[in-house]
């Protein structure tokens, strides 16, 4: 609207109803565009949560291969023994270097350490082994199959170092293969 005496300029803004209008079409554009964009996301987030959780088995997998590395240090300066079951977590600090961050599991909660050390083991034992296992959040755990846990990586399974230092990752139906004693 104008009033008299006022001068116009040409880039007034028209606020009548008569400027640019967005029309069904590209509403309806814009509709179908975000819901393709979340049928897309639907379809692939399953995969994103598998390939998460699958990156953490195997940061978990490199962890206890790690630790085996160090029980095999560790029993090269100590007379061919492995630390014993009740401090292998502190003497492994102390003397093989490990920091406690090598301790954790990245997919299970609350804990110190998701480890746990086979008492029967020794360095002379069977290649086939158990050495270490996952198990709940503690420290300096030792046990058998009883403390071990398939609950870190979903009830699919549980990472494994054998005594030769092979590290693997076993389903729950395989537990009964496993070799605890000698």
């Amino acid at each position: 609207m104008k009033y008299p005496n006022e001068t116009t300029n040409e880039t007034d803004i028209n606020t009548q109803g008569e400027g640019p209008k967005i029309s069904i079409l590209a509403i309806g554009k814009i509709a179908a565009a975000v819901i393709i964009f979340l049928l897309i996301i639907a379809i692939f987030w399953p995969g994103f949560i598998r390939l998460r959780e699958y990156r953490r088995r195997i940061r978990c997998g490199e962890n206890i291969k790690r630790l085996g590395k160090a029980m095999l240090i560790y029993a090269c300066g100590h007379d061919d023994k492995y630390p014993t079951a009740d401090k292998w977590c502190d003497l492994l600090i102390k003397y093989a270097e490990v920091s406690e961050k090598g301790f954790v599991c990245p997919s299970a909660g609350e804990g110190r350490c998701h480890y746990a050390m086979n008492p029967n083991a020794k360095l002379t034992s069977p290649p086939d082994m158990v050495v270490l296992f996952e198990t709940k959040g503690g420290w300096n755990q030792f046990g058998g199959p009883e403390i071990l846990t398939f609950e870190n990586h979903k009830g699919k399974g549980c990472n494994v170092s054998f005594n030769d230092n092979q590290t693997e990752f076993v389903k729950p139906e395989q537990l009964g293969e496993l070799k605890w004693e000698e």
